[in-house]
């Protein structure tokens, strides 16, 4: 059998972070575990899809050839 405790020890969120959650959202603490941890999962898969892309800006030089 599964128990909180074990549930909190496989999970990447912070416990304020379930707790916001759980209160938010009127859940049990089990379910806010299992929502925020599906939250995080999703936003690094999204991350990881669409990385962020900085391009340099262009000097003064570079802007004045084109």
């Amino acid at each position: 059998m599964i128990t909180l405790n074990d549930c909190r020890a496989f999970c990447d969120v912070d416990p304020a972070t379930v707790a916001r959650v759980a209160r938010n959202e009127h859940l049990p603490e089990i379910l806010a575990i299992a929502c925020a941890q599906t939250r995080v999962t999703k936003a690094r898969r999204l991350h990881a899809r669409h990385p962020i892309v900085v391009v340099p800006a262009a000097t003064p030089s570079q802007r004045l050839a084109a």
